[in-house]
């Protein structure tokens, strides 16, 4: 096996073992915590992508502004990512330079600032997630939306195609639904 392979592997492996726990966690509390669910799809996705130069060292993980998500996603500091880059989670403004984030989260409470963030965003090799209703369709690539009762996710591989951003056939698989998709 190629020495590629065997690191996608151990990638895989990894964010597996990381949501098996964080889903083994909120079985055993008898509820569905949403936002932990969120933090390990969120997790998964850096996981399964792949950047047109590989991230250095911290991986940033940017959060756009403070939402629900921030307990969940400080849970992630520190862990290990893409052949063993450590994530650094980093809160930012819509005004602030982006260009030290690989990926980006935004917030449906982030909605307006998002929509500023636009323009800027467009074929920049940061990939970016929301769980606002719609932005896939704006120009961010993948959407976490509830669907009877579950969370799933939405593509848009169009923005991925433009930023140069390899999201895993893997991953697209597992997709609710893919846009841009030949």
């Amino acid at each position: 096996m190629s020495r590629p392979a065997v690191h996608r592997l151990q990638r895989g492996l990894q964010a597996l073992a990381l949501a098996a726990a964080l889903l083994g966690a909120v079985a055993a509390r008898g509820q569905a915590d949403e936002r932990s669910v969120k933090a390990a799809f969120l997790y998964n996705f850096i996981q399964f992508t792949n950047w047109p130069v590989p991230p250095s060292e911290p991986f940033r993980l940017c959060v756009l502004g403070h939402g629900a998500l921030d307990e969940a996603l400080a849970r992630l500091e520190g862990k290990n990512v893409l052949n063993g880059l450590h994530l650094s989670v980093l809160h930012v403004g819509p005004r602030d330079n982006l260009a030290t984030c690989h990926a980006l989260y935004v917030d449906d409470s982030q909605r307006a600032a998002a929509e500023e963030l636009l323009p800027r965003l467009a074929g920049t090799p940061i990939l970016t997630v929301t769980d606002s209703d719609g932005l896939a369709d704006r120009g961010l690539m993948i959407e976490i939306r509830k669907r009877d009762l579950k969370l799933v996710f939405e593509v848009n591989l169009v923005a991925a195609r433009k930023a140069n951003l390899d999201l895993s056939a893997r991953l697209l698989k597992l997709a609710h639904y893919v846009a841009g998709a030949r």
